[in-house]
């Protein structure tokens, strides 16, 4: 009995001492399997000279045998890329992501030995992503804009703007900085015609880190000018308003057109503007209802606005509308017109033209007759006109020359103002006459420019008896009466006219008979 108790006692002393070595195994391995690796510490990233991003981070100190990278994209979310292999490798470019397109997004975790031995993920590490550099040419300035940067050590102090102008190839020269979170900047005062080429670079708070963006370029450029705007004419239109046209080159965009007016040519007044700020073409017609055209002449100017509204060019000619003036000569047989010389075509003017309306009827032929350049004045007899109205209207037409000025090949006109003279009625009564004597002697008073429709004129006896009458200015009393010629006596006479202004006039007088 004893024998088999000390080899159950010696079996089961074997079988205690091996469980209790396992266990001691078991306690000195758990710490081991169980232990976590250290987080990688991020340090900054940027991208290089071939627009690759290239990320760093801080060595880990533990049992690391390398670092996961892992990138954000859009699609797949995050996704490993890659593996660094050794504890004291710290940076990894990426020659697979487009940092210039949008902003790329990475992470990193630490592997060890073993199933499932690897470290929490890294904060996040984020390229700056750079906008489209946004050029305002009327204001001459570029906005940039960029995405703010994640986590730089210690913490992030400032972004610095930098550019170039040559190329990008640089050298680049900070053109000035914002605090975060600001992240957008104006550049202004632009060299015209300059290619710049921006990068951003964020810097830690001690200036010991820095983390580039992408470059991106624009170049500067001075809006397109207008490169000519020639005043075709300035006409009075339908003796109710003055009109002007002009023309001007297409190949840049214009913004307005300013339309400038003066009495003396000197001094300029903005009287209107035409508009286009959509498809940068505005009429190049204007009508001037403001100008007291019959009154005097008036200097007009174009000018040109481009597309950001600064005014930058003027008309190559100004323009000066023809003022008429007239007045009947004392004699009443003439009406004096004198106008000033339409200024100025470049081809000058080939002849002045004279219009002539009567009673209100135009001359059917068309022009009453045309003058010279040089002349700027006119007689026109109208003696031989006495038994009409007396009603005169007058309009002068300049009539360009012909040939090709350089700006536009029209032959153009300019109408003047037109003005009415009216002649002085004007009535001579005979006082004798001697019938039968000569051929056609009648009694018949002297008219001029008198309404024929207001007209009459009668003969009586010194009884009273009417003897004549008719309501033709034209027709005079013969001396007869009832077929035969009266006797050597006076006798009265009644007239009645009226004058072209309406008014009604009555004359009564005696006239002789001599036989």
């Amino acid at each position: 009995m004893k024998i088999r108790l000390k080899k159950s006692f010696g079996l089961y002393s074997k079988l205690s001492l091996g469980i209790i070595l396992f266990l001691i195994f078991l306690l000195i391995q758990k710490p081991v399997s169980a232990q976590s690796l250290q987080t990688p510490q991020p340090d900054t990233i940027s991208i290089d000279q071939n627009n690759q991003p290239i990320l760093t981070w801080v060595p880990n100190s533990d049992n690391t045998l390398g670092y996961v990278i892992i990138r954000w994209d859009p699609g797949t979310l995050w996704q490993t890329i890659d593996t660094v292999f050794g504890i004291g490798q710290t940076s990894y470019t990426d020659t697979q992501a487009n940092p210039c397109a949008r902003p790329v997004l990475y992470r990193i975790f630490a592997y060890g030995a073993g199933n499932n031995n690897n470290s929490l993920w890294s904060d996040t590490l984020k390229t700056i992503y750079l906008d489209d550099p946004q050029i305002n040419i009327c204001a001459n300035h570029v906005m940039i804009r960029w995405t703010k940067y994640l986590n730089m050590p210690p913490s992030l102090g400032e972004y610095q703007i930098l550019a170039s102008t040559n190329g990008g190839a640089g050298p680049f020269f900070k053109i000035g900085t914002t605090i975060p979170p600001d992240t957008v900047f104006i550049h202004q005062n632009l060299a015209y015609n300059t290619k710049y080429t921006y990068m951003i670079r964020a810097v830690n708070v001690d200036g010991t880190k820095f983390s580039s963006s992408c470059k991106k370029s624009v170049t500067s450029y001075t809006p397109k000018q207008p490169d000519s705007v020639y005043l075709r004419y300035a006409t009075v239109e339908n003796n109710d308003h003055v009109k002007l046209e002009w023309t001007a080159g297409t190949d840049a965009p214009v913004s307005k057109f300013k339309i400038l007016r003066s009495t003396d040519g000197l001094f300029y007044d903005t009287i209107g503007e035409n508009q286009d700020i959509t498809t940068y073409k505005p009429s190049t017609v204007y009508v001037d209802h403001s100008a007291d055209f019959k009154a005097q002449s008036y200097y007009y100017q174009i000018r040109a606005c481009d597309s950001c509204g600064v005014d930058t060019l003027a008309s190559v000619d100004i323009t000066r509308t023809i003022h008429l003036t007239g007045l009947p000569d004392f004699t009443g047989n003439t009406n004096q017109l004198n106008w000033n010389a339409y200024e100025d075509w470049v081809l000058g003017i080939e002849e002045y033209q004279i219009f002539r309306k009567i009673d209100g009827s135009p001359n059917p032929s068309g022009p009453l007759l045309s003058v010279p350049s040089s002349v700027t004045s006119y007689t026109d007899d109208v003696s031989s006109l006495t038994s009409l109205n007396g009603i005169f209207s007058y309009y002068i037409v300049a009539v360009e020359n012909s040939g090709n000025n350089g700006y536009e090949s029209f032959k153009d006109i300019s109408t003047s103002n037109e003005i009415e003279i009216s002649q002085e009625t004007k009535v001579v009564v005979p006082n004798a006459f001697t019938p039968g004597r000569l051929p056609d002697d009648r009694f018949k008073p002297l008219v001029a420019f008198i309404d024929a429709a207001g007209y009459k004129l009668a003969i009586f006896n010194k009884w009273g008896q009417l003897i004549f009458n008719t309501e033709d200015p034209t027709f005079g009393w013969d001396g007869r009466y009832k077929g035969e010629f009266v006797r050597s006596d006076s006798y009265v006479y009644l007239l009645k006219y009226r004058t072209p202004g309406g008014k009604n006039i009555e004359k009564r007088g005696t006239v002789t008979v001599i036989r």
